[in-house]
C-alpha cells in the first residue's frame, strides 16, 4: 500500500470516528448541596442546565430521595425519603437554546413540627422530546434539620465465616445500622487475642463512607499476616468501631479455632504411630505367650 493511499485511508477512519462520536447533550451544576435548616424555614435552591447540544432542547425539573445499600453505595430513588414531599419548583420545565444555560428553582419548605435529623434526597433535570424521555443528572442534596442529634450506632452481627479455619486466610462478617438521626462517620479495627489474651494481630477495616440515618452497612474483612508465625490453637477476635463527632465506640467480639494442614498432619501421624506401637506390642505378646 502507498503512503498517500495509508493517508487517505487514516483520514477517512478519522473524520468517521469524529462523525459518529456521541456528544454530551446536558451538563448541570453544582453537584451537591449542603445546607441546614430549622423547622418551618425554607430556601431557594438553583440548579444550573447547560445545553450542551447543537439544537434548542427542553428540560424538566425532578425530584427523587437518596438511600444507601449495605455496602454504602448511594441508590437514588422515588419516594424513599419523606424530603420528597417538601420540594415545590418554581419552574417545572425550561427550553434552553444551543450552548446557553438556564436555572432550575427549587424552594424546600421544612414542615413545622419535623423532627431533627438527616436527610438525603436529588434535584436535578431530564430531557425531555416528543419521543421519548431522555437522560437525567441530578444534584445531591443533604438537609440538616436543627434540633439535637442523636448519634447511635447499632452492632447487629459480628462473626465469623467458619470456626475452625485449616490457613491463615479468615473472614469476618460485620453488620450496623445507625439508628440515630444524622450521619455517621466509621472508623474500624481488628484484634485477635491468643489463649493467653496475648495480641497477635491489629489492622484496621474500611467501613466505607459516612452511613446514612435509619440505614445499614455489611462488610467484609480479612486480617493479613505477613510472614508471622501463628501457632495452632483457639483465638479470640474483637472489633471496634469509633462512630459520629462524638466519636463514641461499640465493641463485639467472636472466636475460632486455627488448625493448620501441617499441625493436623503431625496429630495424625503421631496417632498412627501409637497405633501402630500397640499393634505391634500385642503380636509381641500373642507369639510369646
Amino acid at each position: 500500500m502507498t503512503f498517500k493511499k495509508i493517508f487517505l485511508f487514516s483520514f477517512i477512519f478519522g473524520m468517521s470516528f469524529l462523525c459518529f462520536s456521541p456528544a454530551k447533550a446536558f451538563s448541570i451544576s453544582p453537584l451537591k448541596y449542603t445546607i441546614s435548616l430549622d423547622p418551618n424555614d425554607s430556601k431557594d435552591l438553583v440548579v444550573t442546565v447547560k445545553n450542551d447540544s447543537n439544537v434548542k432542547k427542553e428540560y424538566e425539573a425532578v425530584v427523587a430521595g437518596i438511600q444507601q445499600d449495605n455496602l454504602g453505595r448511594s441508590i437514588i430513588k422515588s419516594n424513599s425519603d419523606i424530603a420528597e414531599n417538601w420540594i415545590k419548583y418554581q419552574n417545572k420545565k425550561i427550553n434552553i437554546s444551543s450552548g446557553e444555560s438556564g436555572d432550575l428553582i427549587f424552594t424546600i419548605n421544612i414542615p413545622k413540627n419535623v423532627l431533627p435529623g438527616a436527610h438525603y434526597i436529588a434535584i436535578g433535570a431530564q430531557e425531555k422530546n416528543k419521543e421519548s424521555v431522555g437522560s437525567q443528572l441530578m444534584t445531591i442534596v443533604v438537609i440538616h434539620i436543627a434540633g439535637t442529634v442523636n448519634e447511635s450506632l447499632v452492632l447487629e452481627k459480628f462473626a465469623t465465616n467458619k470456626k475452625y479455619y485449616l490457613n491463615k486466610k479468615f473472614n469476618f462478617l460485620l453488620q450496623l445500622k445507625n439508628t440515630g438521626n444524622i450521619d455517621l462517620t466509621l472508623n474500624g479495627k481488628l484484634e485477635i487475642y491468643n489463649f493467653k489474651n496475648n495480641i497477635v494481630n491489629s489492622s484496621q477495616i474500611n467501613l466505607g463512607n459516612k452511613l446514612f440515618s435509619q440505614s445499614n452497612r455489611t462488610a467484609n474483612f480479612s486480617p493479613i499476616f505477613t510472614n508471622k508465625i501463628l501457632w495452632p490453637g483457639w483465638y479470640r477476635t474483637l472489633v471496634v468501631v469509633d462512630y459520629g463527632l462524638t466519636q463514641q465506640q461499640i465493641v463485639g467480639g467472636t472466636n475460632f479455632w486455627y488448625l493448620p494442614v501441617w499441625f493436623l498432619s503431625v496429630v495424625i501421624a503421631l496417632l498412627v504411630l501409637i497405633i501402630l506401637f500397640f499393634v505391634i506390642r500385642k503380636n509381641k505378646h500373642e507369639k510369646t505367650g
